[in-house]
Formats: structure tokens, C-alpha cells, sequence
């Protein structure tokens, strides 16, 4: 029997590179940092200021296309460790980014690579792997989902057949079709106030992922105009929530056990990548419960009603010049 320990490495462990291909940065260990540990060393130019492909292997590519990357293992076991390098089977279920049990393989397993398979590792150093995605002519279009593992495997304690595996790894989105592909979006359809079985309040926003990319949903609420011109917050959104394309799901925010019910103004923040959206909605949350959702004023970057002003602001200039100048031609 073995017995598996997984970790995802969702913000790396350690600081992450920013810099391209040419320049990687590696930066300085945590101290304390125990066990195995595995981080992106590189990251493409083009996706620098992408903070979901800081942390995972995120691209979008054409069939036949090749994409590398190369990763960085630590051993902080406190012993020498051989470690396996691999890629398993991902996908998304009810939200949530999922791994398969074991070296379970899907379509992108089979198109990546990692070199070298095996490092021998003393305590306290480290190494460097390429991980290298080759994407076939006929590849079906759509995005796929994989981890890319590090895993040692322990003796089984005294008298027992159990082996222990121990594995860290990191996200593997791949994105697969002609040109740049249907970017991300997605939209907030209504925010509920309730209150959980412990009495704490909550804010459930209702999500539609309207792109062409998985999301890995983030954000805080703040509360304003509470009883007595209270105001509370910011409070951040419960992480895990991934959205495929063309799904809707729910991200929760905690607030507080002693929050009155109000009611309150909630101005959400919600992102995803390089995706804001901004909502504001009157909520008032129940004794216990679900509370009644609220539509939101889904604002999107923000930008679009500053536009839509900019345009009504010079409409009205337009028409008061006119009307200024038919009046002026009346009198003379």
C-alpha cells in the first residue's frame, strides 16, 4: 500500500522569477524552509506581468507547438533524497482544481516531458529541470490540465507495509488553438448575504466565466454605510475556486461572527490574472441562513463608465455650443 502526501504549489513556496529566460532570478531561501520544495525559474517575457503564470505553467499555443520551462527542486528533508520528476493528470470538478491519483495520464500528460526523470539530491541543495511541452499537429482545440510532480518516496514505518510518498508540484494550464485564443473574462451575476452554520457572515458572489480561460478566482469585499455609519473590511475571498470556461460557480468571502446584519454597502473586487471586476450592492445579511441575492452594477475594469461619461460629457458641451450659437444668429 503507499500512501500519498500532495501539495500543489499554488504561490510558490519560495519567491518566484520574474524575469525571462535570459535573465532568471533565483532568490534566497526561506529560512525555516523544511521538506521537499519545487518553484518556476523562469518566465516568458510575454507573461511577466500575468501573476497567475508567476506561480503555474500557463500558455496558449497552436497545435505543433513546442513551449518549455524550466523549474527549480530544493531538498530541505534533512536526509538525501531521490526525486522523481513527472507530470500527472489534472482537471477541474465542481470548481475546483483537481489531481488524479497516482501517474494518472491525460492528453497533456502525453506531450510533457520532464528532464531529468530522477536527481539525486543531498540535503540542502538544489536543482534545475526542463520541463518541455510538445503539442501534436492534430491536437484537439481547448485547455487542458496537468501537474507537474516532485516526489520522493520514504521507507515504510516498522511493521507496516505502508509506503510513504511525499510529492510537491506545480499547475499546468495549456491552452490549445489557432491565434491568441478567447481571452480571459467573466462576469458577477448577484452577490447573497448568509450567514454559516457558525453564525459567521458571508457574501457569496455568483461568477460566470464568459472567456476562453480557467479561472483561479481572488478578491476582497469591503463594507461601507453599516448601522451607525459602520464600515469593515477588507476581507479577502476563500482561495480554491477555479471556473472552466463556459461555468459558473460560487466564491465565498467570510466576514465576521459579530457583523450586524445590517444593511450595508458591499463594493466587491474580484480578479482572476490580469481580469479585475468591480460591483457594488446593498446587502443585508439574515439572523441565520441565506439572505436574499442581490444584481450587481458588474463594472468590469472599472474604465467603461468613465468612458461612457467622458462620451455623455461631450455630448452635452456639443449641444450647449449650438444652442448658444443658434441664439446668438436669433439676436443679431
Amino acid at each position: 500500500m503507499r500512501y500519498v502526501m500532495s501539495l500543489l504549489v499554488l504561490a510558490a513556496a519560495w519567491s518566484v522569477a520574474t524575469l525571462a529566460y535570459a535573465t532568471p532570478h533565483h532568490a534566497q531561501d526561506p529560512a525555516g524552509q523544511t521538506g521537499l520544495g519545487i518553484r518556476l525559474a523562469e518566465v516568458p517575457v510575454e507573461l511577466k506581468d500575468d501573476p497567475r503564470a508567476l506561480s503555474y505553467i500557463v500558455d496558449n499555443v497552436n497545435p505543433g507547438t513546442t513551449i518549455q520551462r524550466r523549474i527549480e527542486i530544493q531538498n530541505h528533508t534533512g536526509a538525501p533524497q531521490k526525486v522523481e520528476l513527472y507530470a500527472g493528470a489534472a482537471n477541474l470538478t465542481d470548481s475546483q482544481f483537481t489531481i488524479e491519483d497516482g501517474r494518472a495520464v491525460n492528453e497533456l500528460t502525453t506531450w510533457t516531458t520532464v528532464d531529468p526523470k530522477e536527481a539525486e539530491l543531498a540535503d540542502g541543495t538544489s536543482t534545475d529541470a526542463v520541463v518541455t511541452v510538445a503539442v501534436p499537429e492534430d491536437a484537439p482545440e481547448g485547455e487542458q490540465y496537468a501537474v507537474v510532480w516532485a516526489q520522493i518516496t520514504g521507507p515504510p514505518p516498522t511493521g507496516t507495509g505502508t509506503q510513504l510518498v511525499s510529492r510537491v508540484g506545480i499547475r499546468l494550464y495549456l491552452n490549445v488553438g489557432p491565434g491568441n485564443g478567447s481571452p480571459a473574462d467573466f462576469s458577477i451575476a448577484e452577490v447573497t448575504p448568509q450567514r454559516n452554520s457558525e453564525g459567521i457572515a458571508q457574501l457569496v458572489a455568483e461568477v460566470e466565466n464568459t472567456g476562453g480561460r480557467a479561472l483561479d478566482m481572488a478578491g476582497e469585499v469591503r463594507l461601507s454605510g453599516g448601522p451607525g455609519s459602520l464600515s469593515a473590511g477588507p476581507f479577502n475571498a476563500v482561495n480554491g475556486t477555479t471556473i472552466a470556461p463556459g461555468a459558473t460557480a460560487l466564491v465565498t468571502i467570510d466576514l465576521s461572527p459579530d457583523l450586524p446584519n445590517g444593511p450595508w454597502t458591499a463594493d466587491l473586487t474580484l480578479r482572476s490574472g490580469l481580469v479585475n471586476h468591480l460591483t457594488s450592492a446593498s446587502v443585508t445579511f439574515p439572523d441565520s441562513g441565506v439572505g436574499t441575492p442581490v444584481g450587481t452594477g458588474d463594472n468590469g475594469s472599472g474604465f467603461p463608465w468613465v468612458i461612457s461619461f467622458a462620451v455623455l460629457l461631450v455630448a452635452l458641451i456639443v449641444t450647449v455650443v449650438l444652442l448658444l450659437r443658434q441664439r446668438s444668429r436669433q439676436n443679431t
